[in-house]
């Protein structure tokens, strides 16, 4: 795993629960242009998993985007 990719998991890790408008900002400010895949990536592993629109909705986050939360470590 590459560091950019360690440094983006553990950006997400003490997040938490965050947007996609986060991860283009944090790509932006790291110089990271790949970080929204790299996301996509982690929900595929399993590391992240990705909200659909009704948990959004109950837990009041805004915004007509993508909402991502760390999995815990089992």
């Amino acid at each position: 795993m590459s560091n950019k990719k360690k440094e983006l998991l553990t950006w997400c890790r003490q997040k938490g629960t965050f947007s996609k408008a986060d991860v283009i900002a944090y790509g932006t400010k790291n110089y990271y242009l790949r970080a929204d895949r790299t996301v996509r990536d982690f929900v595929q592993e399993g590391k992240l998993r990705k909200l659909d629109k009704n948990e959004c909705i109950l837990r009041n986050l805004k915004g007509n985007m993508a909402w991502y939360e760390f999995v815990k470590a089992q």
